[in-house]
């Protein structure tokens, strides 16, 4: 093992992921817990679910750690007290959302349309940062998984009453949440402590129709991409109309089906029709890393990437199937 040990971890609505790697890049170990956002989970949960994965992500013959490097939704000192009842960390640094996901691209300038659990677009430029939307699921996070799942339950409740077109999307919620009939799922949800990480689950089926080619599940995946468009626009609009570097697609919800993404990228570039519109090379948790590497070393970090590729390859991007072969 490297003499030099450090950690990665990404945290938003719904999940947490961490991964120990040495200094040639290494990974010794990878844990992950549920999400790390307490505005939307008890917070006791949460300090037990990264105690636990604290216990496993941190082997036994490690001494300390020389940095922690985190973009983290929420409050990241009860992670950082977690990792440091296992042993000592030297240097802890936080990296916003939208930075962590230019890095992942291999890139520092551009934007961002975020689309995890919740949404936000970033338009960051040597000059500065301007962020749209990240309201929450309440007042925005249009086009992030929790919309996309709270539509996905509308669009099968309009399937059962008539009012929409006709989906497998009942049958597949009935199945999947053990259900009677469709109309139990109020209780399933309004009964729920973590009624958001539930709704946000819903997109697997949203996946899983739309693979199927259900229309209902496609218009869902069509809506949030418009609204993902929405948001960078005004984002370009807010910061002049003009940027350097590319538009990066990323965040989770984003792999559901190609549908989002072409909606997404038509509608930009009816407006901005020389714009370069892409997936990230790898997973966010990868671009803390490489956030770490360009602080670092900022001229010698491009020549790390390719390494970054080989050791970290289980961490690429996953880019939706039938997107596959455009975007690689």
């Amino acid at each position: 093992m490297a003499e030099k040990v450090y950690i990665a971890a990404d945290g938003g609505g719904t999940k947490l992921l961490t991964v120990l790697y040495d200094g040639e890049f290494n990974i010794l170990s990878q844990a992950k817990s549920g999400g790390t956002n307490l505005l939307f989970r008890p917070q006791d949960v949460a300090e037990a679910e990264v105690r636990a994965l604290a216990d496993e992500l941190i082997l036994p013959d490690i001494r300390e750690i020389e940095a922690f490097d985190a973009s983290i939704v929420g409050p990241a000192e009860y992670l950082v007290n977690a990792i440091r009842r296992k042993c000592p960390v030297k240097a802890v640094r936080h990296w916003g959302e939208g930075h962590v996901a230019l890095a992942s691209a291999g890139v520092r300038w551009g934007l961002v349309a975020q689309a995890g659990t919740g949404s936000d677009a970033f338009l960051i430029q040597p000059k500065g940062t301007i962020t749209v939307g990240g309201w929450g699921m309440t007042l925005g996070d249009e086009g992030g998984g929790y919309d996309i799942g709270l539509r996905t339950l509308k669009a099968a409740i309009w399937a059962e009453d008539g009012r929409g077109p006709k989906s497998v999307l009942p049958e597949l919620i009935r199945e999947a949440w053990d259900l009677g009939v469709l109309y139990d799922m109020i209780g399933k949800v309004s009964g729920n402590p973590d009624a958001r990480s539930l709704i946000a689950s819903v997109t697997y089926l949203t996946e899983k129709a739309a693979a199927m080619g259900d229309e209902a599940a496609l218009s869902v995946y069509a809506d949030a991409g418009e609204e993902m468009a929405r948001q960078v626009l005004a984002v370009i609009h807010n910061g002049g109309g003009s940027w350097i570097g590319p538009i990066i697609a990323s965040g989770g919800a984003w792999k559901g089906s190609a549908r989002m993404f072409h909606t997404f990228r038509n509608r930009i570039r009816a407006v901005h029709p020389e714009a370069e519109i892409r997936f990230p090379d790898f997973e966010p948790i990868v671009g803390s890393v490489i956030s770490r590497l360009l602080a670092e070393d900022p001229d010698g970090a491009a020549d790390k990437m390719t390494i970054l590729y080989d050791k970290f390859a289980g961490l690429r991007y996953r880019t939706p199937a039938d997107l596959k072969e455009e975007c690689e």
